[in-house]
């Protein structure tokens, strides 16, 4: 199939928000999604921003130079949204012959980006810009097979969009068990029975200012697991191809890993990358950027093998007490405590020794062996649905390559 001069088939769209009708503001995402802008918008004109309307695109051809990426954004939200006005909005012209949805699937393709970064300037303010944007060629076949395409590729995201629904679903049992247990201390005492209502023994203690169980004691992180620190790589070792999975900083998300931009260690081995091999249930934590305390993850093992790089930290314990600490992190608020004690301004970030002074009420090893044991269950049916979701998502990479290929 030969293939079309984009700048045939899209225009751009200048439509301030003049009345005031739309307040919805929309910040443009690495991922090519929209997120809620959390920009401090008071006293802010917003009648000079830009109006998306469904069906439109917008993007930021000014961020290329720094991510590698061109951030853009088809707009299938149900509702028009309002963008900053240094970024660029435009529509297709005439969907009969090119479908927007089709579009966007070739702007997720990684080809795509690497060719927007290849095109981008040098300058420190440079970017991919609207000219270079209309002369990407790329192949437009006929609208039944555009339809087709999409919506084999919607039919794949739907189903990830389920699992991730699912194991939110677990993610929420889970959280409800540990409030049972662990804050309204009513875990299953050797009868079976709720404790602190069946009269089990608490102490109360200064620190907390509350009744706890006897036997359990106030500590820190650094009483119950080490925290382990990642290897400086050389960028020159890096691969996107082949070695080993290396996770950085910008791979680790809010209880989540990402993979859209996954590098590879292809060096040779030495003693002290060995020792910075991730292992199941580790919990890595970003220790660097805006989100310091809300991106930290738990391994599962379907994401092995894989070496810890430098500026992320890993909490490792003993197996049985990992889930704990992960619940843990997540009741106690740890972005709380992070956002008291790191250093920074315009990059926050926290230290090792900053994150094993995390305190935490720490119960007896009976306990959190039987929490384990409860919780284990869960863990592996999440675990089972990010796994397939990693393979849905190697398979939608499959789907954005062979569009390259088209015939039709």
């Amino acid at each position: 199939m030969s293939y079309k001069i984009l700048g045939d088939y899209i225009r751009k769209v200048d439509n301030k928000n003049k009345d005031m009708k739309v307040l919805n503001l929309q910040g443009l995402s690495m991922t090519k999604e929209f997120r809620k802008s959390t920009s401090n918008i008071v006293g802010t004109d917003l009648s000079k921003y830009k109006i998306v309307k469904q069906g439109q695109f917008c993007c930021d051809f000014m961020s290329v130079i720094r991510v590698h990426k061109l951030p853009v954004v088809l707009n299938n939200l149900g509702e028009d949204v309002i963008i900053s006005p240094a970024y660029i909005v435009f529509e297709v012209i005439d969907e009969n012959l090119l479908l927007p949805e089709y579009l966007m699937l070739w702007f997720r393709r990684t080809e795509f980006d690497r060719y927007a970064d290849f095109r981008c300037d040098s300058s420190i303010r440079g970017g991919f810009q609207w000219e270079e944007l209309c002369e990407i060629e790329l192949p437009v076949p006929s609208i039944e097979k555009q339809r087709e395409i999409v919506a084999q590729y919607q039919a794949v995201a739907n189903k990830i969009k389920v699992n991730e629904q699912i194991c939110e679903k677990l993610e929420a049992t889970a959280q409800t068990l540990y409030k049972q247990w662990f804050v309204d201390f009513e875990f299953p005492n050797e009868e079976g029975q709720p404790y602190k209502s069946s009269g089990g023994a608490m102490v109360f203690n200064k620190e907390l200012e509350k009744e706890i169980p006897e036997g359990w004691e106030v500590g820190t992180l650094k009483d119950i697991c080490k925290v382990l620190n990642g290897f400086a790589f050389d960028s020159d070792f890096y691969s996107f191809e082949k070695g080993i999975k290396v996770l950085r900083g910008e791979n680790v998300t809010e209880r989540a890993l990402r993979w859209d931009t996954l590098k590879y260690y292809d060096g040779e081995m030495n003693p002290r990358i060995e020792k910075c091999f991730l292992k199941t249930n580790d919990i890595v934590i970003g220790m660097d950027g805006s989100k310091v305390g809300k991106n930290w993850s738990l391994i599962g093992e379907h994401e092995l093998p894989m070496i810890l790089a430098q500026r992320v930290a890993c909490l490792r314990s003993d197996s049985y007490i990992q889930n704990f600490i992960y619940q843990t992190l997540i009741n106690l608020n740890f972005e709380y405590y992070c956002s008291q004690v790191h250093t920074g301004t315009s990059i926050p970030h926290i230290s090792s020794k900053q994150i094993e002074q995390f305190e935490l009420l720490i119960p007896n090893e009976y306990i959190t062996r039987s929490f384990e044991n409860t919780i284990s269950k869960l863990r592996d049916i999440i675990n089972i649905h990010i796994s397939e979701n990693q393979k849905l998502t190697q398979l939608q990479s499959l789907l954005l390559s062979r569009l390259a290929t088209l015939e039709g």
